[in-house]
């Protein structure tokens, strides 16, 4: 029988909506259905795709929170350490092993009997014999003992001596009545008198009084009120609170030129140390600046941490090398050299390492890569600076390869790299690690840290000043009285030459200069 191949053209299929070979569905329905699911098997992959790149993000960020989590576990455990410190110390194996006659532990009587000692390198001290006696006290031998309170026997003497100094609370007080004779001036045209060394014109309390509460205020850190309260009780002498303001203001009028010459001095000086701490001025946090080295020193408060403060008071040049930390703020001055302060760089790196030691999985490069920073800085420290410039630049080229190395490789703790990074060749700090060897100078900023000391316990006591007149009385009698302690010069000798004489005195007592 014949078949066609196609079908006429006005052939209608019985089965075009309900096919028995499709379950009765219509053909036109599925093949439309098929049609749709290639186009929804695309839209799914690409759900697919986007479901998968998500749940990999999750995955990246849960292993990041996890490593965060880690961090500050370590962090919180190194805290509660170093608040709550162990009093326990461990001994080695042959403190605790017991004697064969005695039993007890080696190490136990030896702690108990023995006494501390003075802390290394610390000078020793004793009293001096004073030269003058300004009186002498003789007792007689006891007829009783004053222990027992039997009768002694007083055919059997001897004597003993000592001599012990003391002081003399609330002294009388000198009242002096100056009467000064007068004469007419006719170039000023008016009445002129003499003024003698020594004196305050018209000041109803003496120059000695007002220096000695200059030096309670600025050398010992005294509070006003606190100051005035111990003239009164010592010396006799009552005056309110407010009244050292008013020997700051007399004072400070021969000190400004002085201080403004301390600052030309430091900023021609070889070495110079900077650093800064913060200070409150009517309750608000402001910054004391501190520049100087082992000849002069100069304080600065001002409002702002930022590079301009800093170029106020170290100028736009130093003709030297300056000690300061990594704070960038320094970067804006031009110096000769700038020398990086390791004593820093030596306690990131040992709390990265404690860091890492308290985390469930440290990371092993990180903490070797400390271990190797620090005995790199220790030794730099350690080291004996030749003479030579050549041997010098030799050494210091020496110790850049050797930082080289150590940096070598990128490192995966993000604290570690970050510090890694300050260190590699092109790196602004790369060149000022070991430049103390090169141009002689110190390698820790260890003096500034001590300079600014005395203030923050002033800060502590006073807790700050109320205007900026009294923070700029602070950065100036502070400069003066660190400046006098570092030429050997007593503070209270320069406070009088500030009341009673000129700036060029004052500098003469500063200096110990008569020329």
């Amino acid at each position: 029988m014949a078949r066609f191949k196609q079908p006429p053209s006005d052939f209608v299929c019985p089965y075009r909506y309900r096919c028995p070979e499709l379950q009765e569905l219509s053909p036109a329905w599925v093949f439309a259905e098929y049609q749709r699911a290639k186009v929804r098997e695309h839209e799914h992959w690409l759900v697919r795709e986007q479901m998968a790149a998500e749940i990999s993000q999750l995955e990246k960020t849960l292993r990041q929170q996890s490593e965060e989590i880690d961090r500050l576990r370590a962090e919180n455990k190194l805290l509660h350490q170093r608040k709550f410190k162990s009093r326990k110390k461990s001994g080695s194996k042959s403190n605790t092993t017991k004697t064969k006659k005695t039993g007890k532990q080696r190490g136990e009587s030896q702690k108990e009997n023995k006494k501390r000692g003075a802390p290394r390198g610390h000078p020793p001290w004793s009293r001096e014999v004073p030269e003058r006696i300004d009186r002498t006290v003789e007792v007689a031998a006891p007829c009783t003992c004053p222990h027992c309170r039997e009768p002694t026997d007083l055919s059997r003497q001897g004597a003993t001596s000592y001599v012990q100094e003391d002081i003399i609370l609330r002294p009388q007080t000198v009242l002096t009545s100056y009467i000064h004779q007068t004469a007419y001036c006719p170039g000023c045209r008016r009445q002129v008198m003499q003024r003698l060394e020594g004196e305050i014109p018209f000041a109803p309390i003496g120059a000695n009084a007002k220096a000695a509460a200059l030096y309670l205020r600025h050398e010992i850190k005294i509070p006003y009120r606190k100051i005035a309260e111990i003239m009164s009780t010592l010396f006799g002498l009552d005056f309110v609170p407010a009244s050292s303001l008013g020997f700051e203001k007399r004072a400070r009028k021969n000190g400004e030129p002085l201080y403004e010459d301390l600052i030309e001095k430091m900023r021609c000086s070889d070495i110079v140390h900077a650093d800064e701490t913060y200070w409150r001025e009517d309750g608000e946090n402001v910054i004391a600046w501190y520049a100087g080295n082992q000849d002069v020193a100069v304080f600065r408060i001002d409002p702002h941490r930022s590079a301009d403060a800093a170029e106020l008071l170290l100028g736009e040049r130093i003709e030297g090398l300056l000690v300061t930390d990594a704070y960038a703020g320094y970067n804006s001055i031009s110096v000769q050299a700038r020398q990086s302060c390791l004593a820093h760089l030596l306690r990131k790196a040992r709390e990265i390492s404690e860091l890492l030691a308290a985390m469930d999985a440290p990371d092993y490069a990180s903490k070797r890569f400390c271990t190797n920073l620090s005995r790199l800085f220790k030794l730099a420290c350690a080291i004996e600076v030749p003479h030579g410039l050549k041997a010098r630049k030799l050494l210091t080229e020496r110790f850049l390869r050797l930082l080289d190395r150590i940096c070598a490789k990128p490192l995966s703790f993000p604290k570690t790299e970050t510090l890694r990074k300050r260190l590699i060749p092109g790196a602004r700090e790369h060149a000022e690690v070991f430049a103390f060897i090169e141009f002689d100078g110190p390698p820790t900023n260890n003096h500034a840290e001590r300079a600014l000391r005395p203030l923050v316990i002033f800060r502590k006591v006073c807790m700050g000043t109320r205007s900026q007149r009294g923070s700029e009385n602070i950065g100036i009698f502070a400069s003066l009285a660190q400046t006098a302690k570092l030429q050997e010069c007593p503070a209270i000798d320069l406070f009088q030459a500030l009341l009673t004489g000129s700036p060029s005195s004052a500098q003469e007592v500063l200096f110990n200069d008569s020329s």
